[in-house]
């Protein structure tokens, strides 16, 4: 059989059983509803909420100790023991290489800015939640800045939260 023929008999049997073939796509669909309608609505809801504003609170806290106040022990404090930090620029540390605040980036002009509308929080069930977003970090009395994603694992232990891993990465130069 030629591939002509073929594609016509083919084309003849699905039309033969198309109520079978119908079904089919309705069940495709439905699980796709079924799969992707809560991301959907887990979207809006990572961006608001009282987790979110918890955890946009934490955020802003690591930022003001590391930045702003240069408050070594509180900065320490906001980590869990075993942290964990990633940087595409300067590699991995762990734990109280992690805690420990080296500079005081406040000192040599620099700021650091959480980029409107990036930040989104999503729980983790059992452990605590993933915060991701974008930044900027600009230097005063210089052009332009460096732009950054980042990934923070947050643990929930008691009522207080924990950064437990930290990933910073896709640093590069923005205009703003």
């Amino acid at each position: 059989m030629d591939t002509l023929t073929a594609l016509k008999a083919g084309g003849q049997q699905r039309q033969g059983t198309s109520s079978a073939y119908s079904c089919w796509r309705q069940r495709v669909i439905a699980a796709l509803l079924a799969v992707f309608t809560p991301v959907c609505f887990a979207q809006a809801s990572a961006r608001s909420g009282p987790l979110y504003d918890e955890l946009a609170r934490m955020d802003g806290g690591l930022f003001e100790a590391a930045f702003v106040s240069c408050d070594a022990a509180r900065f320490a404090a906001l980590f869990t023991d075993d942290a964990e930090f990633y940087h595409d620029k300067t590699g991995a540390s762990y734990g109280d290489d992690v805690r420990r605040l080296k500079s005081c980036p406040r000192e040599q002009g620099v700021t650091r800015t959480l980029v409107p509308g990036s930040l989104e929080v999503y729980p983790l069930q059992g452990y605590g939640a993933i915060q991701i977003g974008r930044h900027r970090f600009s230097r005063a009395g210089e052009p332009g800045a460096e732009a950054a994603q980042f990934v923070h694992l947050w643990k929930r232990v008691g009522d207080q939260w924990k950064l437990a891993r930290v990933l910073s990465f896709d640093h590069r130069p923005s205009p703003q």
